[in-house]
């Protein structure tokens, strides 16, 4: 199956967006041999550069849902509900559970199935 561009980024961020909301302690919890699901069709010469990706993006939104929730708690204040509503529901999606435990157990089957350990920071 080949995507568009565009739906490849999509998904990459998707995935990313989740990760990165999860933290490293949902990861560790998820990485139990027991629970740890099998990946079909993946390229194991990929596994460092996404979970390192997966990484990254999990970093971005750390830092970035205190700005989201300062520009919420603005737009309230300023009286943009609209604008408000827009970025709780941003916030919402980047803090979802299911999204979380989604990205956690990929990254964790990745790590089972290629035998790669999750990539440090620098």
């Amino acid at each position: 199956m080949t995507l568009i561009p565009a739906g490849r980024s999509l998904l990459v961020g998707a995935v990313a967006v989740g990760v990165l909301s999860l933290g490293t302690a949902g990861i560790a919890g998820a990485a139990s041999p027991a629970s740890t699901p099998t990946l079909h069709k993946f390229n194991c010469a990929k596994a460092t550069k996404v979970l390192t990706r997966i990484e990254k993006a999990e970093s971005h939104i750390a830092a970035g849902l205190p700005k989201l929730t300062a520009a919420e708690a603005k737009a309230t204040a300023a009286g943009h509900t609209r604008r408000a509503d827009r970025i709780k529901t941003r916030i919402d999606r980047l803090e979802n559970p299911k999204l979380k435990d989604r990205l956690a157990k990929r990254a964790a089957a990745i790590e089972a199935t290629c035998n790669v350990p999750a990539p440090t920071a620098p």
